[in-house]
């Protein structure tokens, strides 16, 4: 939040009011879908400093693959990647 806010010129208190809200799990999360740094031309406009979530997504190289499934469920409902990973996971194991 400090990059961030820091990049937008924006008081870090500033930059939670106008883009975040706290989740169930209490985590700050961005109020609105989709992100509102991406822009028309569906480039990241914050790139250079976004959060390392966005940076990891969409977890394929990681643990949370597997130790975090509702994530990586409901992943694959919206990322082609992350479905073709599970599919060929799938097809391995059989």
């Amino acid at each position: 939040m400090k990059r961030i806010s820091r990049h937008l010129k924006l008081r870090e208190s500033e930059f939670i009011e106008r883009y975040l809200r706290l989740d169930a799990d209490g985590d700050y999360v961005v109020r609105s879908t989709p992100c509102p740094f991406l822009g028309a031309d569906n480039y990241c406009s914050i790139y250079e400093v976004r959060p390392s979530d966005c940076e990891r997504f969409p977890y394929t190289d990681e643990d949370v693959l597997v130790r975090r499934p509702a994530v990586t469920q409901k992943n694959s409902t919206f990322c082609p990647i992350v479905y073709f990973v599970l599919e060929r996971l799938i097809a391995a194991d059989k």
